[in-house]
């Protein structure tokens, strides 16, 4: 078989046959993606923020447990800015006025750049500016301005100056401005611990050699990597075989060791008719906040639930819809246990190809993967031929668009905010 044709399931038009669609005449109100976070974070309270002390070198990108300030300031002497003599302004400028322009050994000081002024002087001469004599005296030539190339004690910094606030991500700027101001230790929050749990009858590790009807599983790599990219590891557990005790079981043992558990599969609302059984171990273990969202593909049986007073994020298995769910919902919660922005792609504006079809719009999000192109005058996008479990989809893709609101601004030759997969230099040109 050369090409397979998929059929999408058709949702019922007017009576419902009570189906494992569940689609939107059946879950009303289906919250959007922002409702169905506070839906989920709203009502977990978090616990005690933990912190620990690091070496300054290892801070990059890890969130601040608290305000710094400067141990030291900047300068911590008020010195030279430039290479020149010292000299006291106005007892310089007298003389200068009346003629006498000799500056004795004991009316001026050189100083090389960043050394200390002694505390009868407050100006520096350039050497343009005077001369050297052989006797140890100095010409001066013109004068100064007063204050001229002098860096005053603490003007850049002042000791005790906040440097950073608490809930700030470090950057490499932070941690060369906390150094530079006597840090070499560093107060951060703790990173949450995040157990990753495979749900499936069909599942072979990675290594194996899948058998018909089997798959490697494959989603947990990528929720691994989204992770990472937040500045958090996980840890991925063995594959559990589908049914309630088992699911239970994996549950139980995953979640003393995590602060937050993402579970994958098994949550469809078909339940026990289609061995979707982590929706009712879920549901006697805990508290479940939404199932179903309005954002595709993939949302419909997205499950958001705590445990005790955990966040669990159940992700559907088809690895194209994985991606989605991951991307939308495992940023927000590691977010918000950590306090701050720690996931933003970049956005460009392209002009699309081609209309794309009519999905998503109003308060519902449809996440296609697209190609993005250098133009002439910009960038151009199109869709990917396949949105599923495809070599196009996973890696010729480098862009994705939120398609939202009115679906007529997604037509041929309309501009587009495209969410960057890659680094904008990556993308390749047309011309």
């Amino acid at each position: 078989m050369e090409k397979s044709v998929i059929i999408p399931p058709k949702p019922c038009t007017e009576v419902c046959n009570d189906c494992s669609c569940h689609c939107v005449k059946k879950i009303v109100p289906v919250p959007t993606v922002d409702e169905a976070l506070e839906l989920w974070l709203g009502k977990i309270p978090l616990r005690g923020e933990k912190a620990e002390c690091i070496p300054l070198a290892q801070g990059l990108g890890r969130v601040l447990a608290e305000d710094v300030f400067a141990k030291v300031g900047v300068p911590v002497a008020t010195c030279a800015a430039h290479d020149g003599i010292a000299i006291h302004f106005e007892k310089s400028k007298a003389a200068f006025e009346t003629g006498r322009r000799i500056l004795q050994p004991g009316d001026f000081h050189h100083c090389p750049m960043g050394s200390a002024l002694p505390e009868e002087f407050d100006s520096i001469v350039h050497g343009e500016q005077c001369k050297i004599n052989s006797d140890g005296t100095a010409t001066l030539l013109e004068l100064p301005v007063q204050y001229q190339s002098v860096k005053i004690k603490g003007t850049y910094v002042g000791q005790g100056e906040q440097l950073a606030g608490a809930g700030e991500k470090l950057s490499p700027s932070h941690l060369a401005l906390m150094q530079y101001t006597g840090h070499t230790l560093v107060s951060v929050k703790c990173r949450p611990k995040i157990s990753i749990i495979p749900i499936g009858d069909d599942l072979v590790p990675p290594g194996t050699v899948p058998a018909a009807g089997q798959c490697i599983e494959s989603d947990s790599v990528y929720i691994q990597a989204i992770a990472a990219q937040c500045g958090v590891q996980s840890t991925v557990f063995p594959i559990v075989a589908d049914g309630g005790e088992a699911i239970e079981a994996a549950i139980q043992k995953a979640l003393p060791g995590c602060d937050i558990l993402v579970v994958i599969g098994g949550v469809g609302k078909g339940e026990a008719n289609y061995e979707d059984y982590t929706l009712e171990a879920v549901r006697k273990m805990g508290q479940i906040a939404c199932h179903g969202v309005q954002l595709s593909p993939g949302g419909k049986n997205l499950l958001l639930a705590q445990i005790e007073g955990k966040p669990l994020l159940g992700i559907p298995g088809p690895p194209h819809a994985a991606i989605i769910m991951t991307e939308y919902f495992l940023p927000p919660v590691i977010e918000w246990y950590m306090g701050c922005l720690l996931y933003e792609r970049p956005v460009i504006e392209a002009v699309l190809e081609d209309d794309f079809p009519p999905r998503g719009g109003g308060s519902s999000i449809w996440e296609p993967r697209v190609h993005v192109r250098g133009t002439p005058g910009g960038y151009s996008a199109g869709l990917v031929g396949r949105m599923d479990e495809t070599v196009e989809n996973f890696i010729g893709a480098n862009a994705s668009v939120s398609v939202t609101g009115d679906l007529d601004q997604y037509r041929k030759g309309r501009r587009i905010k495209a969410k960057l997969l890659v680094n904008e230099r990556t993308i390749p040109s047309n011309t």
